[in-house]
């Protein structure tokens, strides 16, 4: 009898990668968000209401990250043996590659936030 591979429902890594991201994306909302929008031709004067979410953009990184780091110990910890386990068994060894992989364009979404006002003099 091989166990099932773990899924990322069942690491409890899902609920916070989806933390994670919505966090990051708010937290880019008010830098990130206005230069996407007017490259792809968007444009109003309801962007610049954008710009009410920057006192909260260090929180919501705080939380991203809070989340990353939670949902990254969840994902690359050692499993606990099983007890139905055999020693040399893959089954028990093999780790959700979907979920390690969403994890990694997670935390690159989340560092889009950090990095725009170190870019941003760039373009101006």
């Amino acid at each position: 009898m091989t166990p099932a591979v773990s899924s990322p429902h069942e690491t409890g890594s899902a609920p916070a990668l989806t933390v994670a991201g919505i966090a990051a994306l708010l937290a880019s909302g008010c830098c990130v968000a206005p230069l996407l929008l007017a490259l792809a031709g968007i444009s109003g004067a309801w962007i610049g209401q954008l710009r009410r979410i920057e006192p909260w953009s260090p929180w919501l990184m705080a939380l991203s990250f809070a989340a990353l780091a939670f949902a990254g110990r969840r994902l690359y910890r050692r499993p606990a043996r099983a007890a139905n386990c055999g020693v040399d068994d893959a089954a028990c060894r093999q780790a959700n590659g979907a979920a390690r992989r969403w994890f990694w364009v997670v935390a690159v979404l989340a560092l889009v936030p950090l990095a725009a006002p170190l870019v941003a003099p760039w373009f101006y």
